[in-house]
C-alpha cells in the first residue's frame, strides 16, 4: 500500500537540505563595501579587497565573513561564522595569523565575542605593533584556521603605499 504522505516528505526534506546546505566555493568573494575596486593583483587569481571591505568564504557548508576597516584601526577584524551543519565552538580563532608580503606575521591575536553554536561573531584583534606589519607593505593576509574542512581559510587586503 503505497503512503499518501511520502512525496510530502520527499519535499520536505529536499526544502530542508537547501536550505541548510550553501553552495561550495574555494575562493574569497571581496565584497567591497568602500574603498578602491581597482586593488593591485598580488597573486593570480582574485585581486585582494581593498582595506575597509568585508570578504567571504563559503566552504565545507559554513560561511565566514571577515570586515577590516584599514590599517588606520590597527589589526582588528570583524569576524563572523555562520553554518547549519557543525558546532562552530571548537574553532580556536586565537590560532590566526595576519602576515604581510614581507613574510612578517603576528600571531595570537585575542578574541572577544561568541564561543560556542552555528553562529559566531566577534572581533579579532593583533594587539603587537601592526603598524610595522603595514608599513612598506603591498598587502596583509589574514589566515584563520580550518573550519568545517581540512584548510585554513585566507582573506587578503591590499595596501596602498
Amino acid at each position: 500500500m503505497r503512503n499518501p504522505l511520502r512525496p510530502l516528505l520527499v519535499i520536505s526534506i529536499a526544502i530542508l537540505a537547501g536550505a541548510c546546505s550553501s553552495a561550495s566555493s574555494a575562493a574569497v568573494t571581496p565584497k567591497v563595501a568602500t574603498g578602491s575596486a581597482s586593488a593591485p593583483l598580488v597573486s593570480a587569481g582574485v585581486p585582494p579587497a581593498a582595506g575597509n571591505s568585508t570578504q567571504t568564504s563559503n566552504r565545507a557548508g559554513v560561511t565566514i565573513d571577515v570586515t577590516w576597516a584599514g590599517p588606520s584601526t590597527g589589526a582588528v577584524f570583524e569576524v563572523k561564522m555562520d553554518n547549519h551543519m557543525i558546532d562552530l565552538s571548537s574553532v580556536d580563532l586565537t590560532a590566526a595569523t595576519l602576515t604581510n608580503d614581507h613574510g612578517e606575521k603576528l600571531s595570537r591575536p585575542t578574541w572577544e565575542g561568541g564561543a560556542s553554536g552555528h553562529h559566531r561573531e566577534g572581533k579579532l584583534s593583533f594587539g603587537a605593533s601592526p603598524a610595522a606589519l603595514f608599513a612598506n607593505s603591498s598587502w596583509v593576509e589574514l589566515e584563520l584556521p580550518a573550519v568545517g574542512d581540512s584548510s585554513p581559510r585566507d582573506f587578503k587586503w591590499a595596501l596602498s603605499k
